[in-house]
């Protein structure tokens, strides 16, 4: 088997959900957040919870954000 890579879970994932309804992020900068509050995740690991809460953004033609997806 391979590693398994650690899951964003309990009060970790409780934040992560209110941290993103805030403010614009970037997923690396949400892998810093989650540093600094404890948890070494790596950039996949916050992809796939993001896009796994539909969360991802889609850019317009003006490359501004046009909205959650």
């Amino acid at each position: 088997g391979g590693r398994r890579p650690r899951l964003i879970a309990g009060d970790h994932e409780t934040w992560l959900r209110a941290r993103v309804a805030e403010d614009p992020f970037t997923l690396r900068g949400l892998v810093a957040e989650l540093a600094e509050r404890g948890l070494c995740v790596d950039y996949k690991t916050v992809w796939t919870f993001v896009h796994r809460e539909g969360l991802s953004f889609k850019k317009n033609r003006a490359c501004q954000r046009t909205g959650p997806a």
